[in-house]
This record gives C-alpha cells, structure tokens and sequence, in this order.
C-alpha cells in the first residue's frame, strides 16, 4: 500500500480555502480579494434554493465580494448568504463538492478533484474481479 499523494494534495489545498474563508468569516474580505468557488450542483449534500439547481443542473460558480454575509465555515462545509435579484437566500456548499477557488486580484487558482471525496458507502466488490489463469495463457503462445 503506497501513498496517494493526489488525495493529499487535495486534502491541502481544502486546507488553504477553509483557512482563507474562516478568516473572512472572523475578520471580513479585505480589498481588493474577492474568491470566485465553483461547485458540483449535483452533489447530494449541496442545498441550494429550488430555482438555482434548476438554472445550474451540473455546477454553479458564486462570487464572494460585496453581496454576501453570514459565512459560516464548519470542517466539511461552508454556508454562505447570497443576493440573487435582491434577496438574500442561504447556500450550503460541502467542501467535496468544490471544483475550483479562484482569487483573480492576487492571481491564484486552485482546482479539485470532488471525485476523490465521495463517500464510501459499499465495501469494494470482489464478485466484479476477473481471475486469469496465467498457465493458460501460456499454453496458448
């Protein structure tokens, strides 16, 4: 059993967006940042209002700048208040379901990969396995 190191990369960099969006949550976004996230829409754990998963079926990307409030982050999630025409209405966004953060005024990206975080809910299957016969092989060349 080895190392995965692209899960623990990705496990870093969520690491870099929770820490930079607690601290706007604790302290406020200073200028001139503003973060641009990107999410699956199809993830089980995102809620969001009825007519955004509507207008947004696959992903949803959300501008966090001057018409947001009440950020809250918790270890596996964020929640945010978004204006949308004038009103304000709650987003819950699972940090596994971000496909990419971006902070365009000190040019950083960052892209994931939220296939790496699905639950694991069944135990590998051993009945999809093939077993091949190596002595048969060779017999054949």
């Amino acid at each position: 059993m080895g190392y995965n190191y692209q899960e623990i990369v990705q496990n870093a960099f969520l690491k870099v967006v929770k820490d930079i969006l607690s601290d706007v949550s604790n302290n406020g976004l200073p200028e001139p940042h503003h973060f641009f996230l990107t999410f699956s829409t199809k993830h089980p754990d995102v809620n969001i209002p009825t007519f955004l998963k509507e207008q947004y079926t696959d992903e949803m990307t959300i501008v966090l700048q001057h018409q947001f409030k009440n950020l809250i982050v918790a270890d596996s999630y964020f929640e945010v208040d978004l204006s949308f025409s004038g009103h304000f209405y709650t987003l819950h966004v699972p940090f596994s379901s971000l496909i990419s953060f971006v902070d365009p005024s000190a040019q950083f990206a960052l892209q994931f990969l939220p296939a790496l975080y699905k639950e694991k809910t069944d135990p590998p299957s051993h009945e999809e396995a093939e077993i091949i016969d190596l002595n048969a092989i060779r017999k054949k060349s």
